[in-house]
């Protein structure tokens, strides 16, 4: 899943660092660590439940380590319109229309222009 949809970006991903997988009868956890066009890199972790994912998290971070930006479903900022779905970013939580990695790597292509 993750793999095939990273392909689909060839100019904004340069190499996929790590990628585990972890299944439990009908639940299933993907996790991720790509790194960038731009030198940063994004930590991936995808939770499914019977073949449709139900929980995500996808944070990108500088070279150094600092969160750049973050897009999560955890139900912790229900005053946000776009509940539970958010992005973090510089200490803020914002809406966010992301709901899938593609989502993602859609996004940072046109932020980053590659």
């Amino acid at each position: 899943m993750i793999e095939a949809e990273l392909r689909r970006h060839p100019r904004l991903v340069t190499a996929l660092t790590r990628l585990t997988r972890r299944l439990d009868g009908s639940f299933e956890q993907l996790k991720a660590d790509v790194y960038l066009a731009d030198g940063s890199h994004l930590h991936v972790n995808e939770v499914y439940v019977l073949g449709e994912l139900r929980k995500y998290a996808y944070y990108r971070l500088s070279p150094t380590g600092e969160i750049i930006q973050g897009w999560d479903n955890a139900p912790h900022h229900p005053e946000i319109t776009s509940h539970p779905h958010h992005l973090h970013r510089e200490n803020m939580v914002y809406p966010s229309p992301v709901r899938s990695l593609a989502d993602v790597l859609t996004l940072l292509e046109e932020e980053l222009q590659v």
